[in-house]
């Protein structure tokens, strides 16, 4: 009897990772930015009232997933890519450094990766 081994193709073809909070420390400041910026969006451009702003932040983000879906949920109009270069364009993506050790586990995954930063839709391929 001839033993051979079987080869099982990998469930998902391609990953898809979001850059925010996910490859990356906390420490970095990008998560704090963010948030601060939100705030700031939410009291300069929305109007809403500063007392008002950090648990409306979080409410929305446990109801909706994200702050900004929630506002949109709750009919505040606004453009969306406005929201997004005031949200991430001062955030601090300079402070990211190469991670070899990230770099390693990533190329160690068979499956092709995509690396975003999915709220502006702005695709950043990976160079491993």
């Amino acid at each position: 009897m001839r033993m051979e081994a079987v080869l099982e193709r990998p469930k998902y073809e391609c990953l898809l990772f979001d850059l925010d909070d996910t490859l990356y420390p906390f420490s970095v400041g990008i998560n704090l930015s963010c948030r601060k910026n939100i705030e700031d969006f939410m009291r300069h451009h929305l109007l809403i009232e500063e007392s008002q702003i950090a648990k409306m932040c979080l409410d929305l983000y446990k109801e909706y997933g994200t702050t900004m879906a929630g506002l949109k949920a709750l009919g505040y109009e606004f453009d969306n890519d406005e929201f997004h270069a005031n949200v991430h364009g001062t955030s601090p993506y300079h402070n990211l450094r190469p991670d070899p050790v990230l770099r390693t586990l990533l190329l160690s995954i068979p499956q092709r990766k995509i690396v975003c930063e999915v709220p502006s839709f702005s695709i950043f391929l990976l160079k491993l």
